[in-house]
């Protein structure tokens, strides 16, 4: 990886993986759609946030610690969720649903990945 430039990197498929990479679209399109029907700007962002990781996911930018991060980004959004006062209740429901599925598959990933690379690093 050179500075100030990043490539896509080679995704090796697992069914954990396809179901964060699903469960991040999901989300986000759920945030969207909440910010369109609520007239809430901050749930456009925070949708733009998780498709932002998932970009970042698919270039060698990409590293283990950044599940954590996702993680703890997807239950900031149910913060704000509950702050802003429930709105859409049945699709925020449902997306708070989806976020349980994401926040769970994050932390796997990332323990997995993390004890693949000790593994590796003992050989």
């Amino acid at each position: 990886m050179s500075v100030g430039s990043f490539e896509l990197r080679q995704v090796e498929w697992s069914p954990p993986k396809a179901i964060t990479v699903a469960a991040a679209l999901l989300s986000a399109g759920i945030h969207l759609a909440i910010a369109t029907t609520s007239g809430n700007d901050a749930f456009a962002a925070l949708g733009l946030g998780i498709l932002l990781g998932f970009v970042v996911f698919f270039t060698d930018l990409w590293a283990p610690v950044l599940y954590l991060v996702g993680a703890v980004y997807v239950g900031a959004t149910t913060v704000f969720w509950l702050v802003a006062g429930l709105p859409q209740p049945v699709l925020g429901g449902l997306d708070k649903a989806v976020q349980a599925v994401l926040i769970v598959s994050l932390v796997y990933l990332m323990v997995v990945e993390m004890r693949e690379g000790a593994a590796v690093s003992e050989d």
